[in-house]
């Protein structure tokens, strides 16, 4: 395969992997928020959208793990870390978006399987609906308002290319 023909491949991976970063877990969220809101916080129905809406975290994550490992690719292959354009794209990515990522595996993969598989032992208790309320008010919210915005400005980034200063010059 030729350079060119690598570039394409990695760009599909990328465009892919970007569409199932935001699309599965955005759609979970508005689920799991309908239940959250209808059914109420610790009802059966919750919990099993819950459960749902992790699996969906997962997918997103192995996405993410994706999008991050394509875009290297092509940056490798095709651009280095020379261009201005990509140099912002890629402070945008550590500063806003690997941060958000890290604190939503943190909650998402981690803490919510924990303390869902407590409902059918012992009920929550006050660790568990604290860091239910964390998840949901800080981490969640804080990613919902960032990453639209930090997705556009990359998506700009990368279709106009504009002519602007280099982080690394």
């Amino acid at each position: 395969m030729s350079t060119v023909d690598w570039f394409i491949a990695l760009k599909i991976v990328h465009i892919g992997a970007l569409i199932f970063w935001l699309g599965p877990s955005l759609g979970a969220w508005f689920m799991l928020g309908a239940l959250r809101k209808h059914e109420g916080e610790f009802s059966r129905a919750t919990h099993l959208g819950y459960k749902v809406f992790i699996q969906m975290l997962i997918l997103e994550h192995v996405a993410f793990i994706f999008l991050l490992a394509s875009g290297a690719g092509m940056a490798a292959l095709v651009f280095g870390t020379g261009q201005a354009w990509l140099q912002w794209k890629l402070l945008i990515i550590l500063l806003a978006i690997i941060p958000l990522e890290i604190a939503d595996i943190w909650y998402g993969n981690i803490k919510l399987p924990s303390i869902f598989s407590q409902l059918n032992t012992q009920g929550y208790d006050k660790l568990s609906s604290t860091q239910l309320h964390i998840y949901h008010v800080y981490v969640t919210r804080l990613a919902i308002a960032v990453i639209p915005i930090s997705v556009l400005a990359i998506m700009w980034l990368v279709i106009a290319k504009p002519n602007i200063i280099g982080l690394w010059q």
